[in-house]
């Protein structure tokens, strides 16, 4: 426990922290704490030692996955020298602590570790992974949902990286099969490699035969045998089995609902305990359970909405849509003499109860028709702001016997008309007067009955012969390299890399910069292959080099001639390293009007890992 965060310290003036609670891994302790602005109860964890750099790295990076089962990541910072990453709170049983009192049922292991299986999915398609299952960061809360904490956090605490995409794709589905080994068995096949739950969170090791754990269905009988093949080829010895969590879902599908009942509240900072299966079903209109030998208890599951990871990307919102948490727009009613009228093709959010509005009463009938004298009938109409009055009703402030006003109003329409009318008419006059100097410009040298000789008129001379195919230089199809935008392209994202700094690169101002994320790799740690910067220029013309100034020595860079939707496209043109100042001469001169810069490998940042910094951009 850290010496400088304790009960009652405030991070970042507004999250107070209330009292500890259990972690699992060395160097990081948790804390109950509040919001004190959005007053609501958050979990807070404080990184004291170990990688701790690469901790907030990664939870920033798990903070852009957005799906109900993963505890989501609220805020990350730093308290006078500790780090520390603020989350939603974790209600419910850990799976160590579930199982401990009995194996879960096998349809129940299959729901909870396909549940978290469709959340692992859809964070590996926004390439951020866990890489350190284990059954304390699995949780059920009362309500039947399933709750995924550590994302990337926990690993990177821990120092590993996970190496390519395919292996720490493999290595979260191996560690979804040993939580569905747990599940069934009630025993843990730990992994090496994985961090050990201390304390109360430590379930029995399961037992090992020529290196592989005893298929579940030989300890616990009923085991369905698609369960046991499951985890008997994945946890053997050969790389069998689901190769990321979307096979495993496939696998697991389908499963039913999630079964779970409160056994008693949890108070703040303590964790909220359930049955599970449940014994007992909650009493009509409250939260204790029924005994089991009461007569009228109901058995019936709670019902819980399963979202599969198809679903889930199925639902995302098209480009532009309001964010989670915008309210709708307003929808338009329409009004009559009766109020307003609902529309039938309306109908409520999900989720919440259909109102019936008040019955409609008839309104009063209208005032009887004013049938005004003879005289009266030539009499201008009344303006139209008084029919309006008049349309709904206000005869107390305007009557219908009112007579006709005497003075009428200026309509100031014709007076608009004349502005323009004379604004048109200047306009034009100050247009032809511009055509006619130009045209005197030019008539006056022609009048000018001996002009001398000057350098900048060359004197007519007979043209040269014309230089071979061999002779013949590369002269620039429309003038110098000028560029008109740019992009940053990232294979994994489609929002690119910093997309907001991009045109620091250009704007001639060497304080200001373009630069990548920060990797623990050179190879972008195996996330991608590499990361480019697209140049669209103004009009097709020759480039001939691409001079780079930055911030970095290393790396590696290439050039080709193509666009932002091919990058790879075309051959490489010029390669280097990244320098203070690179000169990248193309082989050959080539006539375009895009390039990308390919940046295959990073080079060192001067504070640790690997990024590059580019602040201007020249061709010529």
């Amino acid at each position: 426990m850290s010496e400088v965060v304790g009960r009652g310290t405030v991070l970042a003036g507004r999250y107070r922290v209330l009292s500890p609670v259990v972690s699992d891994l060395a160097g990081a302790s948790a804390w109950q704490a509040t919001d004190q602005i959005l007053d609501r109860p958050v979990r807070v964890r404080i990184l004291e030692h170990g990688a701790v750099a690469p901790a907030l790295d990664a939870a920033r990076r798990a903070a852009l996955v957005t799906d109900a089962r993963l505890v989501r990541v609220l805020d990350v910072g730093t308290h006078e020298g500790y780090g520390y990453v603020v989350s939603e709170q974790l209600v419910g049983q850990s799976l160590a602590r579930l199982v401990a009192q009995g194996p879960l049922t096998a349809d129940q292991a299959r729901a909870v570790v396909g549940e978290a299986a469709s959340a692992l999915e859809i964070a590996r398609r926004r390439g951020v992974h866990h890489l350190a299952l284990r059954p304390s960061v699995l949780h059920v809360s009362p309500d039947g949902r399933v709750l995924l904490g550590g994302l990337a956090l926990d690993a990177a605490l821990l120092g590993d990286s996970g190496g390519d995409a395919r292996s720490t794709t493999r290595a979260d589905a191996v560690g979804l099969v040993r939580l569905l080994y747990a599940a069934l068995t009630g025993l843990w096949p730990a992994d090496p490699r994985a961090p050990q739950t201390p304390g109360g969170e430590t379930l029995p090791p399961a037992p090992i035969v020529n290196g592989s754990p005893v298929a579940p269905a030989d300890l616990v009988p009923g085991v369905p045998n698609d369960l046991d093949t499951l985890c008997v080829v994945t946890l053997g010895p050969n790389e069998d089995g689901p190769h990321s969590p979307g096979e495993l879902v496939r696998e697991l599908e389908p499963w039913g609902e999630i079964r779970a009942s409160v056994a008693e509240t949890a108070t703040l900072g303590e964790p909220m305990t359930a049955q599970f299966p449940p014994t007992g079903a909650a009493a009509p209109g409250g939260g204790i359970p029924v005994p089991a030998d009461h007569d009228d208890q109901d058995t019936a599951p709670v019902t819980v909405q399963r979202q599969s990871v198809r679903t889930a990307f199925a639902q995302q919102d098209p480009p532009g849509a309001n964010r989670p948490g915008t309210p709708p727009p307003a929808t338009p009613t329409r009004a009559t003499g009766l109020g307003p009228v609902p529309s039938d093709a309306e109908t409520p959010p999900t989720g919440l109860p259909l109102i019936t509005p008040p019955a409609y009463t008839q309104a009063a009938p209208p005032p009887p028709v004013v049938r005004r004298p003879v005289a009266q009938a030539t009499a201008p109409p009344p303006p139209p702001e008084e029919e309006t009055l008049e349309a709904f009703g206000f005869n107390d402030v305007i009557g219908a016997e009112t007579a006709a006003p005497t003075t009428r109003r200026f309509d100031p329409t014709a007076l608009i008309l004349i502005l323009v009318a004379v604004a048109v008419i200047i306009g034009v006059v100050l247009a032809f007067r511009a055509l006619f100097a130009s045209f005197d410009t030019g008539a006056s040298s022609d009048t000018d009955p001996d002009p001398a000789p000057s350098a900048s008129a060359p004197a007519v001379a007979d043209p040269a012969p014309e230089p071979t195919a061999a002779e013949t230089p590369v002269a620039p199809a429309g003038g110098p390299p000028v560029i008109a935008s740019t992009t940053s392209i990232d294979p994994s994202d489609a929002d690119g890399e910093h997309q907001e700094d991009v045109a620091k690169a250009y704007d001639g101002d060497p304080a200001t910069f373009w630069y990548t994320q920060t990797y623990k790799r050179d190879d972008f740690a195996g996330f991608k292959d590499a990361v480019g910067y697209a140049i669209t220029l103004t009009q097709k013309t020759t480039v001939s080099t691409v001079t780079l100034r930055t911030n970095s020595t290393g790396g590696n860079v290439e050039v080709r001639a193509t666009d932002a939707a091919n990058p790879t496209a075309g051959p490489v043109l010029a390669s280097g390293a990244f320098g203070p100042e690179t000169v990248l001469t193309l082989e050959p001169a080539t006539e375009t009007q895009s390039l990308v810069l390919w940046i295959t490998q990073l080079p060192p940042a001067p504070e640790g890992g690997f990024r590059v910094e580019v602040t201007e951009i020249a061709l010529s």
